[in-house]
């Protein structure tokens, strides 16, 4: 995903050649194609039928297996422009809600292990904020197992935020805190990178490994992946966001979760996805339309059933 992230870079910052442009649906077609070639096992399906409006996610991913339970992101991308904000984040929502981010955070609770983030696509090129460097300061960096700055981090660098994440709670109140304020503070590149992660780290934030210099130790136990991921996602959501994530990178198996508020009863199109061939689902009901665009399923085969706590 870090090499996925650091592509979609390079093609935002191409796009701010003249006569180039990627569009937020143009740069997610790559991504997850990328990543279904690349993941054995990955089902991603697009349905070209779905209205985005209506749930405010260009994408979700259901994480998970029958056993374990599975676990729901709704995910809303959105690209940086030639002026460094995310503007398009006041793109109005569907019905009564002032904002699509509304839309997005209204389809979702995490207390049923379904979470509503923001992906932003980030690109510009070295020196655009600081001499030297990708970043931009003054943005805080959040990718550092090793709690070092974004000038010290031998592990992490800027552009594997060309793909960052943000839950979409945190999106909201800090646009809604300055919401008079023009575009350019609004929804300026710093204030948003300040609290996201470079999306790899939904998964399981990477803790770091002083004496190998990398991200993984090849023996380390990971714990269970889905409740890690679980874990992840709390943190990310409601438990000190991204500077929460970072601090607890080296013992997220202890954080708290409750598996019993994952689903285990898949929603209908869900269902139908998994046992149609890929690439060629078509709805056969109302029931069975999707709730974004995109969806991607995570299965993981399990050996043996677990008990829920």
């Amino acid at each position: 995903m870090d090499t996925a992230a650091k592509a979609t870079w390079q093609r935002i910052e191409f796009g701010r050649l003249p006569g180039r442009r990627f569009d937020e649906a143009s740069v997610t077609d790559n991504l997850l194609f990328t990543l279904q070639s690349q993941v054995p096992g990955l089902l991603t399906y697009q349905n070209n039928q779905v209205k985005e409006r209506d749930s405010g996610a260009d994408w979700e991913w259901w994480i998970g297996d029958d056993q374990a339970g599975w676990i729901c992101l709704r995910i809303q991308a959105k690209r940086v422009y030639e002026d460094n904000t995310y503007r398009m984040l006041k793109h109005p929502g569907a019905g009564e809600d002032a904002f699509q981010y509304d839309t997005l955070i209204k389809g979702c609770n995490p207390d049923q292990a379904r979470y509503a983030f923001h992906v932003f696509y980030n690109g510009w090129p070295e020196g655009t904020f600081e001499q030297g460097t990708y970043w931009a300061p003054s943005a805080r960096w959040n990718a550092c197992p090793g709690l070092s700055s974004y000038k010290d981090c031998r592990h992490a660098e800027p552009r594997h935020y060309g793909c960052s994440i943000i839950s979409s709670f945190y999106v909201k109140e800090l646009s809604d805190s300055d919401i008079a304020a023009p575009a350019a503070a609004r929804f300026r590149v710093q204030r948003y990178l300040s609290a996201a992660v470079p999306w790899s780290y939904a998964f399981g934030f990477p803790p770091w490994d002083p004496k190998r210099e990398e991200r993984w130790h090849p023996r380390l136990d990971r714990g269970d992946w889905v409740d890690r991921v679980h874990g992840t996602l709390e943190v990310l959501s409601r438990h000190g966001g991204a500077s929460g994530a970072r601090d607890a990178s080296g013992h997220l198996g202890n954080i708290p979760i409750d598996r019993n508020q994952r689903t285990f009863e898949l929603p209908p199109y869900i269902e139908a996805m998994r046992s149609s061939t890929p690439g060629r689902f078509e709805p056969a009901s109302e029931d069975e339309a999707p709730a974004a665009p995109q969806t991607v399923i995570v299965e993981r085969k399990s050996k043996r059933a677990r008990k829920r706590k």
